[in-house]
């Protein structure tokens, strides 16, 4: 082969080459711009749940049950005041939700995958007990589901307002004070 026919194949080569690292460096980005847009929904609902704290009474520490409850209505109410039209979709956009899928993939497949799902199950609390709609309240009387730590490492991190669950094969974002479904992604697990 000749010097020239050498020459073509290896700007063949670097050409692919370049056009792949381009794809990857492309989809890398969109994922980038996806968690921004994701982490800048998130820091809208925390500033909409603090105006909503600084009206409603506060939640105290304390071993009544009916005392937190109570504060945790209230700050509900207020919120769900101030998001009375909020629907699924908001804040887990479909984007965000695929972003998420992606995220979770990994670890909900193969053996791993066996072992999250198992481990899932164990203080999962039966699906239909659960209503999965934007403002709805966490049932009380249902346990919180654990989230597996593989699965936590890779979603994006959520301040301490904010956590996620899985109930069923949905992930919800519930606002921990005020024990309330913010959003959730439909059919994240299969």
């Amino acid at each position: 082969m000749s010097n020239l026919g050498h020459t073509v194949i290896a700007f063949a080569l670097f050409s692919l080459s370049a056009s792949s690292s381009l794809a990857i460096a492309q989809v890398a980005n969109s994922d980038a711009k996806l968690q921004v847009d994701y982490q800048e929904r998130i820091k809208k609902y925390v500033e909409l749940h603090k105006n909503a704290a600084k009206d409603a009474p506060p939640i105290k520490e304390t071993k009544d049950a009916a005392a937190i409850k109570t504060a945790q209505d209230a700050l509900a109410a207020k919120i769900r005041a101030l998001r009375p039209n909020a629907r699924q979709g908001e804040i887990f956009t479909p984007e965000v939700a695929k972003l998420v899928r992606k995220l979770m993939y990994p670890q909900v497949t193969g053996p791993q995958g066996a072992e999250t799902k198992e481990a899932m199950k164990e203080d999962a609390p039966p699906r239909k007990a659960i209503p999965v709609k934007v403002n709805a309240r966490y049932p009380d009387e249902q346990p919180l589901p654990t989230m597996p730590p593989n699965l936590l490492a890779n979603l994006p991190k959520l301040p301490e307002e904010l956590e996620y669950r899985i109930v069923g094969k949905d992930l919800i974002l519930r606002d921990v004070p005020a024990n309330l479904i913010v959003d959730f992604v439909p059919a994240v697990i299969k």
